[in-house]
């Protein structure tokens, strides 16, 4: 009895700690890129009165930092796809910076056009790009609960999850025309992160549960 209560316990550990039923999850690192210099730039476009497209094709970058539990080594050479619209108009931040909402997809593939080995995509994305006029540089942020992920890579991923993308040498200077953003390109830097389960609690919960459910499945029937 003492046995399966201590197995019951881990059981309890692990899934806790693998984020079912808490929400005291720490996001860490999963991997930092930078593009290539002299390589193909991020494009800003203004399609409309509110309508604003940021696109990147095939932008190399290289993997400058990546989280050990994949097991690979930085640096890694890879492609970057980005390809969002605008879901609101442009609006002002004190009349110093400017904003708007996106939604779209980013990739980080081993290969051109989205193939190979998925580093890391999303699955949702949902935030804004915010730029204030005096730098020229602008940050896509996430709401919370508005990125998702894919990856072939890290095998497990949890809530938060974030992913920010560093636009730098604007051109031209950062601002809005009308009530979109005006159009740009720009170099681009990337950080994204997750929750990632450690090993040990993968393991205490994999213990737990294979005697536990068979316990479970026992007193099912017993009382049935």
């Amino acid at each position: 009895m003492r046995m399966r209560s201590i197995l019951f316990g881990l059981a309890l550990m692990g899934l806790a700690h693998l984020g079912l039923g808490t929400d005291k999850a720490q996001a860490e690192l999963l991997l930092n890129f930078g593009q290539i210099p002299n390589s193909k730039r991020i494009t800003g476009t203004k399609l409309g009165d509110t309508d604003f497209a940021i696109t990147g094709v095939d932008v190399p970058i290289q993997i400058t930092q990546i989280a050990p539990e994949t097991g690979l080594t930085a640096p890694i050479n890879a492609y970057l796809n980005v390809n969002m619209n605008s879901t609101a108009a442009a609006g002002s931040i004190g009349g110093v910076g400017s904003y708007q909402a996106f939604s779209g997809v980013v990739t980080i593939t081993s290969g051109a056009g989205g193939t190979g080995i998925n580093y890391l995509s999303t699955t949702t994305l949902d935030g804004l790009v915010i730029g204030i006029n005096s730098t020229g540089n602008v940050m896509l942020g996430n709401t919370p609960g508005g990125v998702g992920f894919s990856s072939d890579v890290f095998s497990t991923l949890h809530d938060p999850m974030s992913i920010s993308l560093q636009l730098g040498n604007v051109t031209p200077t950062f601002g809005t025309d009308g009530n979109s953003l005006k159009s740009f390109t720009a170099s681009v830097t990337g950080t994204a992160a997750a929750a990632i389960p450690e090993p040990s609690s993968i393991v205490a919960a994999i213990i737990g549960l294979t005697t536990l459910v068979p316990v479970a499945r026992r007193r099912f029937r017993i009382q049935a």
